[in-house]
């Protein structure tokens, strides 16, 4: 059996290599692309999710090269790639592999050579085609008749022998043992790009979410070849490390900047060109790799009536540049800090490791990037060729310089009751824009803490919080006071009496530490309160402003903001009493003419009182009479003929009579006393809506 595994792998190779002998003697040169000879030498990423790639390479003219993607980067690609033949010749076609998966493509296909079956079996499903066949030195052509499979015994174990059958150009059937067939060729060529095809089909399983894009340029001699595109790339990130002065208090903070670049795109970037934009591009996805198909009306055939030509109608005619600068990289600090050994000690300290010296060594970090402004963006192109494997991130530096800082507190209510954090009010003078992102805090040659910072735009200033200053306690009292009324305004019928409240909010700074400390407090803005203080505050941003206070070591320190904010109380003029116009007169809430005329109003109102009070006597009386008129009436219902019947209807008729005397003469009244009332009214009105006054006190 092992004789037999053996002679069928022999047959399966030497069929393989006489397969790959006439495939490529067949293909055009533009079908046998070369895969090695553009190389990525470009990456711009940006703050969006995309990056832009540039590629470059030479292919002789006529030949073609091919790229490979993957499939989520096609639509990207068809979307934006560029491909320029810079050598003068031109770009003859850009060809990319279809949707189908590798099933479906092999689908296509009657024969199967995807189950690694030796060369009868082989043949045997190419029955039919033209060959031809090696056997030692001799040739033979012929076409593909069969193959027959016989069982030879040897030494008791049963040996499957297989013959190809061929009728040869004189027709003759002939057959010949594939164990000594050295070499097979078709004679078709299209057979040959076929199973050429088929094989790199079964290729492309190795790398199932490959897909290859192929230009073919044409041209004279060789052809440099220019490609650039977009693709989703992940975003980078900006990381940073701040080095505060220590035992060197001259010093200024040191300023490291880091950018996080993944390389997920497939293939290394060796030596590259590497820039870094922030800032947020739009870009979008738009499936543009996947065939659409339109559903369309099916119409049947109309087999008795023919259909007349139509005749369309004719169509209606239609008629960043910045100078680059690149980053200055500060002067190497160095300073040695040196400790005498005593005693005992000297040997243990003489095997000791040299001291690192974090802060100073943090220092000599140099940045090689050349920066500009993009409009809204802003590049960091570095300055050295970068080199990151696929599936591979690394840190390139982007800042290295030393920038203007102070070493604070910050205090902030909301933020922390009782302690302030320990800050540094940076600012940027380092000419770059400063993406967003964490910040470490080296302080004292070791870490003191972590910060968050957002984008800092060149000449901003920031304060970066990083540790809980417990050596400072705070606490705070709130008190308000209302001042005297110093506007009366009345309009429209209203009074609005204007005063003062004034809001005193007073911070405690409990020093514990020996250090004199710089605090920066952020009491609430209101945009509508005035300020008392006699300090100016440092700055004011949208929610607070910001005080400078020295704290002095060990000692207690109370500052307090005083704010006045406006109070106005609301009264109706029409709800003003005789009472309430003395008492305003008395405080000089009123002048001359606004007293004489809410006197006057005072008056009408009171007569108009005393009107409605008539007319509402007047109607109690006229409902009584009414309610007599109804009684009365009920009587004479139930009288009879008798005299004295007689006599009592006689007397409830004449009563009936001045009832009806007395209602007209209380009509006649409520007449009057209505048309009194409306003139008295139409002059109240008139005098409210004259009354006016914007008295300052």
């Amino acid at each position: 059996m092992k004789a037999l595994n053996y002679m069928i792998q022999t047959v399966t190779l030497a069929f393989i290599l006489g397969l790959i002998v006439p495939l490529f003697s067949y293909a055009k040169v533009s079908e046998s692309p070369n895969d090695n000879q553009m190389a990525i030498r470009k990456v711009v990423l940006y703050k969006s999710g995309v990056g832009y790639f540039e590629m470059r390479g030479t292919v002789a003219g006529g030949k073609a090269v091919r790229l490979y993607f993957r499939r989520n980067q096609m639509n990207d690609l068809l979307k934006s790639l560029t491909v320029l033949n810079v050598s003068g010749g031109k770009i003859n076609s850009i060809v990319y592999d279809s949707t189908k998966t590798v099933k479906q493509l092999l689908s296509d296909y009657t024969f199967d050579l995807k189950k690694g079956q030796g060369l009868p079996q082989v043949l045997q499903q190419l029955q039919g085609s033209k060959i031809e066949l090696m056997t030692g030195s001799a040739t033979t052509k012929g076409i593909i008749v069969g193959v027959e499979n016989r069982i030879k015994t040897q030494d008791d174990a049963e040996i499957p022998t297989y013959y190809l059958t061929i009728m040869d150009n004189k027709e003759d059937l002939r057959s010949f043992n594939t164990d000594e067939i050295t070499a097979v060729r078709f004679l078709d060529k299209r057979l040959n790009l076929d199973i050429k095809r088929y094989l790199e089909i079964l290729f492309q399983r190795y790398r199932k979410d490959e897909k290859a894009v192929t230009v073919t340029a044409s041209g004279e001699g060789e052809q440099e070849l220019f490609a650039s595109y977009v693709t989703e790339v992940p975003v980078w990130k900006a990381t940073y490390r701040i080095v505060l002065p220590g035992q060197r208090e001259e010093a200024k903070p040191f300023l490291q900047g880091w950018a996080i670049v993944d390389n997920v795109s497939g293939s290394d970037w060796r030596g590259v060109q590497l820039s870094l934009v922030s800032g947020l591009p739009i870009s979008f996805i738009q499936n543009l790799y996947d065939p659409i198909f339109r559903k369309r009306p099916v119409i049947e055939i109309q087999e008795r009536a023919a259909l007349a030509p139509s005749i369309p109608e004719a169509a209606m005619r239609r008629e960043k540049t910045g100078t680059a600068r690149k980053a200055p990289a500060p002067k190497a600090r160095a300073a040695a800090m040196a400790m005498k050994p005593f005693g005992m000690a000297d040997r243990l300290e003489a095997e000791r490791p040299a001291e690192v010296h974090l802060e100073e060594k943090m220092r000599e970090l140099r940045a090689q990037v050349v920066t500009r402004e993009l409009g809204d963006l802003f590049e960091y192109k570095i300055g050295h060729p970068v080199t990151i494997k696929q599936n591979q991130s690394a840190l390139v530096p982007i800042v290295a310089r030393e920038v203007e800082g102070e070493a604070v507190d910050l205090y902030n209510e909301k933020t922390l009751a009782k302690n302030p954090l320990a800050a540094v009010k940076l600012k940027n003078t380092t000419g770059l824009m400063l993406e967003g992102g964490p910040l470490t805090v080296i302080q004292g040659d070791s870490y003191a803490g972590d910060a968050l910072i957002k984008t800092v735009r060149p000449g901003e200033e920031r304060y970066i919080t990083y540790a809980v200053d417990l050596g400072l306690h705070v606490n705070t009292k709130q008190g308000s006071k209302s001042e005297r009324v110093d506007r009366v305004v009345i309009n429209r019928g209203v009074m609005r009496i204007h005063r003062g409240i004034v809001e005193t909010k007073t911070y405690n700074l409990d020093n514990k530490d020996d250090q004199t400390k710089t605090v920066i407090i952020e009491h609430p803005y209101h945009a509508n309160w005035k300020l008392l203080n006699t300090e100016k505050p440092l700055e004011i941003t949208d929610n607070y402003i910001r005080f400078k206070v020295t704290a002095p070591g060990e000692k207690l320190t109370k500052f307090a903001v005083r704010e006045v904010r406006d109070s106005w109380e609301t009264i109706m003029v029409t709800n003003l009493t005789p009472d309430d116009i003395l008492i305003f007169a008395r405080k000089r809430y009123l002048d001359e003419n606004s007293q004489r005329q809410l006197e006057k109003i005072a008056g009408l109102k009171a007569e108009i009182v005393g009107t409605d009070r008539g007319l509402r006597e007047l109607k109690k009386e006229r409902k009584q009479i009414f309610e007599d008129q109804k009684r009365l009436r009920e009587n004479l219902k139930g009288l009879g003929k008798t005299v004295e019947e007689k006599s009592l209807r006689s007397r409830y008729v004449k009563q009936l009579d001045q009832q009806e005397t007395q209602l007209e003469t209380i009509k006649n009244r409520q007449r009057l006393l209505q048309d009194q009332r409306n003139a008295k009214q139409k002059e109240l009105n008139r005098l409210i809506a004259t009354l006016a006054q914007d008295l300052r006190m």
